[in-house]
């Protein structure tokens, strides 16, 4: 009886704490990060929706002050690199130019970090910076 007992609670027990992990393809929790960075006075900002699977959404806009100016993004899980979309590009003197990327790594907790690049009409980046759930890091 007492073996039996002891079998009950240790199954028991552990049915409880299996119940308490996270499955294998979630991150923490959904967070949104605001980003937001500046080449003279060009700029861009908006925010990344990092959610509890694979993907992160980056949403914002693109202001040139001079020239023409877009937005592309990268994203990494370690070693695993996805190269993201591009907006299309803001011109001086013109309308902001929105953008929405939507970028999925289907590894275990997904989109880890999201690189933004601002680049200049030449196709040179000006500007770039990294986000993670925790908050964003200017590169240059």
């Amino acid at each position: 009886m007492r073996r039996v007992f002891t079998a009950l609670a240790t199954g028991a027990i552990t049915a409880a704490l299996g119940l308490a992990t996270v499955p294998a393809h979630a991150a923490t929790t959904d967070v949104n990060m605001s980003f937001g960075m500046s080449y003279g006075n060009s700029t861009t900002s908006g925010t990344i929706h990092f959610t509890d699977g694979y993907t992160a959404t980056v949403s914002g806009a693109v202001h040139a002050a001079s020239g023409q100016r877009r937005i592309c993004s990268e994203a990494t899980n370690g070693d695993y690199y996805l190269s993201g979309p591009c907006s299309a590009w803001a011109s001086a003197g013109g309308a902001n130019q929105p953008f929405t990327f939507d970028l999925r790594i289907p590894l275990p907790g997904g989109v880890q970090r999201v690189y933004l690049t601002m680049y200049d009409e030449g196709g040179s980046g000006v500007a770039r910076e990294y986000c993670t759930r925790n908050g964003c890091t200017r590169v240059y």
